[in-house]
């Protein structure tokens, strides 16, 4: 009773800090999801569960704490992906923009080698609207996973109406405190993005690589939104999606996660 009223008062801390932090304080509908989503209308992505694997041998917690570092991610992805630089730092790195695989939906089709259009990419990564994404953690010798859904970009060029087009759900991260196990906020954001990139049908195949080349720009526009030249002009939409993460999923922030071996 103590830890979870603990928690909770931390959380209600936590947000009532970042509705007041600053000369714009926030108002309370600022972050309610109608209001989120007429001012950052791109990327609406959210959280369905944080889960433990069941095959881990040790005991394992996902803390509170880590839990909220993965929704302030968020927050700084959803940040990045409505930025007016992201499309353009799509644009500039056009010539990496190469499918490694043939896919195929109704009339629309490509082929391993064919050049992804930029401004599609764009299209395609923005319109994702899906809220049940489960970040588990598990043995994944170090590094990150992303389960391969459809080709998001192929089904959105074939007409599929972009909120009917299937997305794979899980990504994996290594059974260790995601905090520590990070290099911050920017570069952890990043490698999330890169498996979301997975989740939406991109892979890596022979020697073409466009997750690692949006999880590049991203990382870089992440840093300067935290750190360099973009900071003053998204620091307000930043701490607006991060009170908007917080609040939308204080439900999986009253307590630990925890996983038991010997109670299974």
């Amino acid at each position: 009773m103590k830890k979870t009223l603990f928690i909770t008062l931390s959380l209600f801390t936590i947000i009532s800090f970042l509705l007041s932090c600053n000369n714009n304080s926030l108002k309370p509908d600022t972050y309610t999801k109608e209001e989120i989503n007429k001012k950052y209308p791109y990327w609406d992505v959210g959280v369905a569960e944080f889960k433990i694997a069941e095959d881990l041998t040790n005991y394992a917690t996902i803390t509170v704490e880590e839990k909220r570092f993965i929704l302030r991610c968020m927050a700084l992805m959803r940040t990045a992906v409505n930025s007016e630089e992201f499309p353009t730092k799509v644009n500039e790195n056009k010539n990496k923009l190469v499918s490694s695989v043939d896919a195929r939906y109704e009339k629309f089709s490509i082929k391993k080698g064919d050049m992804y259009d930029p401004n599609i990419m764009v299209e395609v990564i923005r319109s994702l609207q899906y809220t049940n994404f489960i970040y588990e953690k598990r043995s994944t010798r170090g590094v990150a996973l992303g389960a391969l859904g459809q080709s998001r970009y192929v089904r959105y060029l074939g007409g599929q109406a972009p909120n009917q087009i299937p997305t794979a759900n899980w990504v994996g991260f290594e059974n260790a405190n995601w905090i520590k196990w990070s290099y911050g906020y920017a570069s952890f954001s990043g490698l999330m993005f890169h498996e979301h990139m997975h989740n939406i049908g991109f892979n890596h195949v022979g020697g073409h690589d466009v997750p690692s080349t949006l999880q590049n720009i991203m990382t870089d526009l992440m840093n300067r939104i935290l750190n360099g030249d973009l900071k003053s002009k998204y620091a307000k939409a930043l701490d607006e999606l991060t009170a908007y993460y917080y609040t939308q999923y204080k439900h999986l922030l009253l307590e630990d996660s925890v996983f038991d071996p010997s109670k299974k």
